[in-house]
């Protein structure tokens, strides 16, 4: 090679470092140790959970008029169609920080459903309601011929919400980056 030629080589660009958003880092570490917790121990949910409920028995009363299978199914339908819901509005909408955060919501629901499920046929969750209330696995679950199943579909729920859980917060961290085409926040 000539020296006019080296001389007329391009020169690589220095690589620029990446540029975080501390407060969006700093959030998503914080739920990523709230759903460890959570899905160690999961009366460490307790404060969302209770949000959660209030969807879950609005799901019954909206999906009442389907009749008595979606009735029973409508809690779980609605508890996990909201958060699903909000997140794919933000993924439309490019708004991917957020959707990673609304995921992690999704998959707390989902650790939810898999407590309930698994309790269907111990039945020794407290039910809103009290005694005279019928187990909503229960039901589904005896409707299906799967009573037997409870415990081994709600962990395979379980492993799916550990697996959205770790998958919300490992996209949470990437979007806490800013955008290197405009420097703005993803």
């Amino acid at each position: 090679m000539s020296r006019r030629d080296r001389r007329s080589a391009k020169i690589p660009k220095k690589i620029k470092p990446i540029e975080i958003d501390p407060v969006k880092l700093g959030f998503m570490i914080l739920l990523g140790i709230y759903g460890f917790r959570g899905a160690i121990d999961y009366d460490n949910f307790l404060f969302i959970h209770n949000f959660d409920l209030i969807i879950h028995e609005a799901g019954h009363a909206i999906f009442r008029i389907f009749g008595e299978f979606i009735h029973f199914l409508g809690g779980t339908l609605l508890q996990l169609m909201v958060p699903i819901g909000i997140t794919v509005y933000f993924f439309i909408h490019h708004q991917k920080y957020s959707a990673a955060t609304t995921l992690f919501w999704t998959s707390i629901n989902l650790f939810d459903v898999s407590r309930y499920m698994k309790d269907a046929r111990t039945q020794e969750l407290p039910l809103l309601g009290g005694e005279n209330v019928t187990h909503d696995w229960l039901y589904l679950f005896g409707s299906l011929n799967l009573l037997q199943a409870d415990t081994s579909i709600g962990n395979f729920v379980y492993v799916l919400a550990f697996v959205v859980y770790l998958t919300s917060i490992a996209l949470g961290c990437y979007y806490s980056r800013k955008d290197d085409k405009s420097g703005r926040i993803v």
